[in-house]
Parts: structure tokens; C-alpha cells; sequence
């Protein structure tokens, strides 16, 4: 937990395409960390055609930045991760920790997604993410039908994440009855 003055996040986690704070395992998640005494931030961010773009979501989480630090630990969910690995790439912000759930860094040959995912992936620098975080971990769904689980993979990789595979997770969300997430939670504690 932030011991000092100053209001420092201990977590941020951040949604995904069309995706929302108060959708899925987020409103939870921000509760049990809450609880616990950590700051926690749940951003909301441009979503839709025009408006969700790495430039716009950049200006959003980035009026934060004076509150993030070396105990700050990054939550992504689907398209989350490929932002946060691109703002810590521009920013060269050093972190504690990032956890990522059905992270994707590339098209999924769905043109509904694609069209809008697109302007984050511009970055090729994986390596350097290692450099920037202490721990990388990646929540993957066996059964994902947005995010294929080679996708993930690919990208966990990359930032060489430890992989934990989740079995029938579908995406992580409401849908397949991730509104709480205690693995999650339990990897996040024991870090």
C-alpha cells in the first residue's frame, strides 16, 4: 500500500474495447482492493468509432501520471493491455506490476474490432516492458471468442509474462460469469 502524503495509485485497471468501469470484474475487483486499504483507479475511456484511439485514451490516463509510481501495478482487460504497454513504452514509466486478462496486440480479422483496436498497436518494443515492470502476468481462456488464445500467447511472450490458462473463461467477461475474478485477486495479493 502508498505510504506516502500524496495520493499514489496502487492499482489501475483499465477496460477494454466499448468496455466500461462498471462492467464485468472490475466493480469488484475495485472493491476488494479497496477494502484492503490500496488507492485504486478505474478510468473510464473514450469508446466507439472516432473517439477510442491511443491518442485519446493517452490524454485520459495520462493527467494521472504524477500519481503513479515504482509500487503502481496496471490491470488491463482485452485492448487494455495493448494500451498500457504502449503508454508505458512512451511515457518510460517503471512500474511494480501487470497483469493482463485476454491481452491482444495485433488484428483479429473482425472488422467490428479491428477497425477500432488498430491505432493501439504501435509499438514493437516488447522487450523494453520487461524492463519496466518487476512482474508480468497474462490470464488467457482457452475458450475466448473474441481474442484467440494463440494471440495471447503471442503476446504474453513477448513481454515474457508468466501465463496462467484459465479453462471455459471465455473472455473474461459478464458473459461467460466473470463478475468477480478471485484468482486475479489472489495472484495481485501474493505479489
Amino acid at each position: 500500500m502508498s505510504e506516502t502524503k500524496e495520493k499514489v495509485y496502487d492499482f489501475v485497471i483499465v477496460h477494454g474495447s466499448y468496455g466500461s468501469p462498471f462492467e464485468n470484474w472490475f466493480p469488484w475487483l475495485f472493491q476488494q482492493l479497496e477494502s484492503k486499504g490500496y488507492n485504486v483507479l478505474v478510468p473510464q475511456f473514450p469508446c466507439g468509432i472516432g473517439f477510442q484511439n491511443y491518442e485519446n485514451w493517452f490524454r485520459v490516463l495520462d493527467v494521472y501520471r504524477p500519481f503513479f509510481g515504482a509500487q503502481t501495478s496496471f490491470i488491463g482487460h482485452s485492448l487494455g493491455p495493448a494500451f498500457i504497454t504502449d503508454y508505458l513504452l512512451d511515457t518510460k514509466l517503471k512500474v511494480k506490476g501487470l497483469y493482463f486478462v485476454a491481452p491482444l496486440y495485433q488484428k483479429l480479422h473482425a472488422p467490428e474490432f479491428d477497425l477500432i483496436n488498430e491505432p493501439f498497436f504501435i509499438k514493437n518494443d516488447f522487450q523494453e516492458v520487461a524492463n519496466l515492470s518487476e512482474k508480468r502476468m497474462c490470464f488467457i481462456s482457452e475458450n475466448d471468442p473474441y481474442v484467440p488464445n494463440s494471440v495471447s500467447l503471442d503476446f504474453a511472450q513477448k513481454i515474457e509474462a508468466e501465463i496462467k490458462m484459465v479453462q471455459q473463461a471465455g473472455h473474461f467477461n459478464s458473459a461467460a460469469g466473470y463478475n468477480t475474478f478471485p484468482q486475479l485477486l489472489s495472484e495481485i495479493l501474493d505479489s
